[in-house]
């Protein structure tokens, strides 16, 4: 029986290419952003394709939009088998002096508040059928000291602490949770970066990469992994040969100096 996936942020860049390539890969899709318009757009060309949508817009940060999309999912799809929280936000690097506080909190809300209003929306469903997968994207900035990213930095190590932790409590129970970083990617986020030039196109990677790392990930085959933060040129397979101990700790190495943090 097909799976159903939900992808936050669907509307483009990264959260349009895993929703592509996991109705690709036979999963029922949900699709959720603010943007209808996008999300229009995204189910056309899933659909195109011989796939199976459901288009459910809805602010990431808001309760009770969340729990209408997922109530809008499930009753279109089935209930949901994978969750994929990419929704995020970055505000322009700046000194945190000249940060305008609001702006500054919604960087953490919508890393931080998003995921976990989905995950306490969807992982009942998944507790009670004893299977599930839920993947936050995440950022190697919540290990890297960054003065003009300091409200992404925060809510991206807050994000960690939070995949750890319901990894933990949920553990014995058929559900997996992951944090997942795409490295340096090309989307609106990254626009507004100060060393965009500089960069070398080699520092880049696509979105395609990051949602076949999703497909990785959702296939069941590394879920010993689960709590674990996965960098997008990690081999899955060596990681899992490499448990010893707590398999939960979080696999953190130091960044490169090649600018090849982002996402």
């Amino acid at each position: 029986m097909p799976k159903t996936a939900l992808v936050t942020g669907a509307g483009r860049g990264i959260g349009r290419a895993i929703a592509i390539r996991l109705a690709a890969e036979g999963f029922r899709v949900g699709i959720t952003a603010r943007s209808t318009e996008q999300l229009k757009e995204v189910a056309a060309t899933i659909e195109a394709a011989g796939g199976v949508v459901a288009v459910a817009p809805g602010d990431a940060t808001v309760a009770e939009n969340v729990a209408e999309v997922e109530r809008t999912v499930s009753a279109a799809l089935g209930p949901i088998d994978l969750l994929v929280n990419n929704a995020g936000y970055a505000s322009a690097p700046m000194p945190f002096i000249e940060v305008d506080p609001a702006d500054w909190w919604r960087v953490v809300e919508t890393n931080v508040l998003g995921p976990m209003l989905f995950t306490h929306a969807v992982l009942p469903s998944m507790l009670k059928r004893g299977s599930g997968h839920i993947i936050n994207i995440n950022s190697m900035m919540g290990s890297k000291l960054s003065g003009a990213s300091v409200a992404y930095g925060v809510s991206k190590a807050g994000l960690m602490r939070f995949t750890d932790a319901i990894a933990e409590e949920v553990t014995g129970t058929g559900v997996a949770l992951f944090d997942l970083s795409p490295g340096l990617v090309r989307t609106g986020m990254t626009a507004n970066r100060p060393d965009l030039d500089a960069l070398p196109e080699a520092a880049w990677s696509k979105p395609e990469a990051t949602a076949e790392k999703v497909i990785e990930l959702a296939s069941g085959d590394y879920d010993a992994l689960t709590g674990r933060f996965i960098k997008l040129s990690d081999d899955l397979g060596e990681l899992a040969g490499q448990i010893d101990g707590d398999m939960r700790l979080l696999r953190m190495q130091p960044v490169p100096d090649a600018g090849s943090v982002a996402k």
